[in-house]
């Protein structure tokens, strides 16, 4: 069973809900799949034709008692932070309001399947009240904790000790995160696995980048820059923006994805030696593997100290696409110095130098090696390590 409660936000977590649900009916086993807050429909296609059953409505009195308390305390933190803003209160409304989707999920399952399914995987769980979720759904499970954005303050706290974590694991997907999870929650069993997926024949081909390049209207000897994905606050989109301003070498940018700031896009519109196109989404998977193709290389720049997994670092690896990535996590950059373009955090200047240099030669095309350094596994091995893990 897989339970996907964050699906208002897309990510490589999607895809790998996709590509475990079909490497899983592959096998002969029944999947479902919980996503009560809805998904997008190229998502929900997919999970269907692969043969999974998909629960986009609560089951049992008790799913949808807990479902209707997630969606009302979620209205509530919302409340809260138009009343509160920049205080910790509406966060930890949000992760009560989480772990009670999280709950109404599991319980749905279980009153459909009847039974306790063999292995249960949230894909995008909270990181907080781990016990609490055990505890309200009595089914023990896997949390994929991808990040850790906020911490349990004392009422909350108090809370998570009514129950014990025992019936859970967290799988954490850089050892920076499971630090951060295991300094907040010393007796819950966490373990570290990327969770971005990878299969060798995903590799972008010399003929897609032509055909990528004329379906986007972009010439073939242009070089182009990608920005892949919403910008987020761990993004160092201000950084980027100012060395864009900078450059000597004329630049194609290709945005993809949203949110972004207009205010930032307009700079980089008005950027002397940038030529920017915009692709606000929402995009499907091939979509987005035709803007990794139509391009010369990417970037992925962060803010000192992040150390949640990178999807897009993911991308560029399976994929094949030239990457210029920060250094914000020295074990990241221990892991992909030898074929990614490594530039100081928050420092525009080298970094506008250094597009500069991409525009005239750019970086290096990642070997096939370049998922294992990750430690990315095939969807078929991630499920044989997900049966192992469970409690």
């Amino acid at each position: 069973m897989l339970v996907e409660p964050a699906t208002e936000h897309a990510g490589h977590w999607q895809d790998a809900l996709v590509y475990l649900a079909a490497a899983a009916t592959a096998e002969g086993l029944q999947v479902v799949v919980v996503t009560l807050k809805g998904m997008p429909a190229h998502f929900h296609s997919m999970l269907q034709e692969h043969g999974a059953f998909v629960l986009t409505r609560p089951g049992g009195s008790a799913g949808r008692l807990l479902l209707a308390l997630g969606k009302g305390t979620h209205r509530v933190a919302a409340i809260a932070r138009r009343l509160l803003p920049h205080r910790r209160l509406p966060h930890q409304i949000t992760l009560a309001a989480r772990c009670l989707v999280e709950a109404a999920s599991l319980r749905t399952a279980r009153h459909v399947l009847r039974h306790e399914p063999d292995v249960v995987v949230i894909l995008t769980a909270s990181e907080a009240l781990h016990g609490m979720a055990y505890l309200l759904s009595r089914t023990p499970h896997l949390r994929v904790v991808h990040e850790v954005n906020t911490t349990e303050d004392r009422p909350l706290r108090a809370l998570g000790y009514l129950a014990s974590p025992r019936q859970v694991v967290a799988v954490c997907p850089t050892r920076a995160v499971e630090r951060e999870v295991r300094e907040r929650f010393p007796e819950l069993r966490t373990t570290v696995h990327p969770f971005a997926l990878a299969a060798p024949e995903e590799r972008i081909t010399d003929d897609e980048r032509v055909q990528a390049r004329r379906a986007l209207g972009i010439p073939d000897t242009v070089p182009v820059l990608c920005l892949v994905g919403g910008w987020w606050p761990h993004k160092d989109m201000t950084t980027t923006v100012a060395a864009l301003e900078r450059l000597t070498q004329p630049l194609h940018v290709l945005v993809a994805g949203e949110p972004t700031d207009p205010n930032l896009l307009h700079r980089i519109a008005a950027a002397p030696q940038v030529t920017l196109r915009t692709l606000p989404g929402p995009l499907t998977p091939a979509d987005i593997r035709q803007v990794y193709a139509a391009s010369s290389f990417t970037a992925v720049l962060r803010h000192p100290g992040v150390g949640k997994e990178s999807g897009l670092v993911a991308d560029c690896a399976r994929l094949g696409v030239p990457l210029l990535v920060s250094d914000h996590d020295p074990d990241l950059t221990r892991r992909v110095s030898a074929w990614a373009t490594v530039v100081p955090p928050r420092d525009p200047v080298t970094l506008a130098d250094t597009l500069d240099q991409a525009a005239l030669h750019p970086p290096p095309t990642p070997p096939s090696s370049a998922a294992e350094d990750l430690g990315l596994r095939t969807p078929r091995q991630m499920l044989a390590l997900l049966k192992e893990l469970m409690p």
